[in-house]
């Protein structure tokens, strides 16, 4: 079940960064607003994957002959949040860099009408 969880959690954060990146552009929406709210999501998803991969290693949970020890859909199950977790930090960490970087160097299209250039 946690596993299950764990999964739909960050299928529905990448799907919901790819629609973001694709529609927020065309609506014409404050985009320093929802880099912000973007970067402080990530930023808790990322510590919380962060923790969860602690966790494991300090159980042994992510060492190949515990994982091993399981058969069937567990022993998969164990393998691809063996594999996929590095690469959720990975992308956690990426899409937070992004958003900061979005913060800091807003672009000029993301400025409200009449505000100076300068």
């Amino acid at each position: 079940m946690l596993f299950a969880l764990l999964f739909l959690i960050l299928a529905a954060l990448f799907l919901g960064s790819a629609v973001l990146a694709i529609v927020l552009p065309f609506l014409g929406i404050a985009l320093n607003m929802v880099a912000g709210a973007m970067l402080t999501v990530n930023l808790f998803v990322l510590l919380l994957l962060l923790a969860f991969r602690k966790k494991w290693k300090q159980a042994g949970r992510l060492e190949r002959p515990y994982i091993d020890s399981f058969p069937g859909a567990r022993r998969f199950a164990l393998r691809a949040i063996q594999l996929l977790l590095p690469l959720g930090i990975l992308w956690e960490s990426l899409v937070a860099l992004a958003c900061a970087a979005f913060l800091i160097f807003q672009p000029l299209d993301a400025l409200p009408p009449g505000w100076p250039l300068y």
